[in-house]
């Protein structure tokens, strides 16, 4: 696998957000990251220096994972694991 193909730069070719992105770091292993597109912010709502809102001002990114949206991806996990059943 290239890593042409999962190029973060390719994001120019899209008109439209992504709900997923995945793509690879240059780090020389095989693995690729997807993300999720968890939130729409308002240009006026966050700090165009720091890219935070003023509840995150402070907090690491891991912090602010943490606390908007650990619970999302958990209720989703709930939710797949009843869906098979």
């Amino acid at each position: 696998m290239t890593l042409a193909a999962f190029d973060i730069a390719l994001m120019k070719n899209y008109n439209e957000p992504k709900h997923l992105l995945h793509f690879q770091w240059n780090d020389g292993s095989e693995r690729i990251y997807r993300y999720a597109l968890v939130e729409t912010i308002n240009v006026s709502d966050i700090d165009p220096k720091l890219k935070q809102k003023r509840d995150e001002v402070g907090l690491t990114q891991k912090e602010i994972w943490k606390k908007k949206y650990k619970w999302k991806t958990y209720l989703h996990h709930i939710h797949n694991s009843t869906a098979k059943r």
